[in-house]
Parts: structure tokens; sequence; C-alpha cells
């Protein structure tokens, strides 16, 4: 299954920088989180299974925040790994661009509805705007929040006084090959 989900993802990326550009002008697909009467509250109180867990700022802790999916969705999930991906990338953002030094935390929250899984991670950072990258081929980032938005049915983020929120919801069914 894992095979099956980094072809359909490779075969994705060689297109990105197309598809980068039409999810630009999707304004339905991304922004920010009140355009769609969505807030932390919201992200986490619409499940019917989830969980919420806090980690340490630190790069090797994105592994554990792949975990968390794991533990809510199970080994066998057809979605799992296009979870993990999105999780990665969200984590991973909050890693490198959120607040640094010791003491800093980012916190993942995984909520599986009947058709719906939400993923939100929440850093103290309050400046900066998550936004889609140029993917260019020379460049060695940017590409991410891509990812997120092909693999998601919609996404955006939240900021208020205590941190920004970037959220991606993900249709609970597979994505057709």
């Amino acid at each position: 299954m894992m095979w099956a989900t980094m072809t359909r993802v490779s075969s994705r990326v060689r297109t990105m920088g197309t598809v980068v550009t039409r999810l630009r002008g999707a304004r339905w697909r991304h922004g920010q989180g009140e355009l769609f009467g969505l807030t932390w509250s919201h992200l986490t109180r619409r499940q019917v299974l989830g969980a919420r867990h806090t980690f340490s700022a630190l790069p090797k802790q994105v592994g554990q925040a792949r975990r968390l999916a794991r533990r809510v969705l199970g080994e066998d999930h057809p979605r799992l790994y296009d979870v993990e991906l999105v999780i990665s990338e969200l984590a991973g953002n909050a890693v490198r661009h959120g607040p640094q030094g010791p003491g800093q935390e980012f916190e993942v929250s995984v909520a599986l509805g009947d058709n719906t899984i939400v993923v939100a991670v929440r850093d103290n950072g309050v400046t900066g705007t998550p936004r889609l990258g140029s993917c260019d081929m020379d460049s060695d980032s940017g590409r991410g929040l891509a990812l997120v938005a092909m693999a998601s049915r919609r996404w955006g983020f939240h900021r208020d006084a205590a941190g920004t929120v970037v959220w991606a919801e993900l249709n609970s069914t597979p994505l057709p090959d």
C-alpha cells in the first residue's frame, strides 16, 4: 500500500509547478481558517475519534508526531500514509518556521470523523504567513504545502494571540489512482 501511495505522490510531484499555479487561484481550497468558520476549537471538537499531543520543537519530534496518526487511524487505514505526509510537512514547518529555542513546542491534533480526517498543527509563531512555495526545480524547499494541498480536500490556517494553527482536512476514503 505504501508503494502505491509513493508512486501516486511521485507522479504528482513531477507536475507540481503547474499544480501550484492552479492551487494558488483556488481560494476555496486554502486560506485562513475563519473563511470556513473553522477555528482551533472547531477542528478538535468535530471528531468521532482523535488525539492531541504536544511535542518539543525539535526535528526529531516530527517522527513522533507521525506516530500519533498511526495510533488514531490504525495501521490499515487507507489514508494513513497521506495523513503521515501531511503531519510531516506541517510539523516540519512548525519546527523550521516557528519559534526556536529551549521550551518551544508544537501541538498536533488528529481528528477522525465519519468521512473526514482533520490534522492541525499549532506553534507559538505569530509572524509569517503559511503559503504555497514557487516549487522551482532549483529550489531545495518550498514544496511542503503543495503536497499538503494535493493530499487534502482543503487546508488553511488560523492565527490568534497564542500562535498559528495550520490545518488540513482529508477525505477518509482513498484518493483515486
